[in-house]
């Protein structure tokens, strides 16, 4: 395919998509190196959900039978952090209190303000149970899910 009808392509999807559908797909690199358009691939700095970006950052490990999930949330009390279960949906909701209120900001950084994250769980918690802590900063989540991903089913 020559670039000049993927450029097109693109520009079609991303009017369809919303905006950031490419760049979920292509990293800045890629778009700079290969597209040699900024027009095509605007809104790279807001990658969408679950990209870059997102607050809180995670960590989702697995073992036998348990996942283990950790959120970063530094400068944050456990009392400004909720959490839910809805399906296979952990929703992680709370606020980052600015220490500086009312002074004028020169430069901007540090986020602040209300927060909510929902993170796709790999597995199912077995029996909706999870075990969650906060301590340094750090939310972890642990639970034992449920079965393996796929089981084979004999066939008599």
């Amino acid at each position: 395919m020559d670039m000049d009808k993927l450029k097109k392509w693109m520009e079609i999807a991303q009017k369809v998509q919303g905006g950031n559908f490419w760049g979920q797909i292509f990293d800045e690199e890629f778009a700079r190196e290969h597209m040699n358009s900024n027009t095509i691939f605007s809104g790279f700095n807001d990658m969408g959900p679950g990209m870059e970006g997102a607050f809180p950052p995670i960590d989702i490990f697995e073992s036998a039978d348990r996942i283990y999930l950790l959120a970063a949330l530094p400068g944050i009390q456990r009392e400004d952090v909720f959490l839910a279960l809805q399906g296979d949906k952990l929703v992680i909701r709370g606020r980052i209190a600015s220490p500086f209120i009312g002074l004028k900001e020169i430069k901007k950084e540090i986020k602040s303000g209300e927060f909510e994250r929902v993170i796709s769980l790999p597995r199912l918690a077995k029996d909706n149970k999870l075990e969650a802590s906060f301590q340094n900063g750090v939310l972890t989540i642990v639970y034992e899910f449920m079965g393996t991903p796929e089981e084979s089913i004999p066939i008599k």
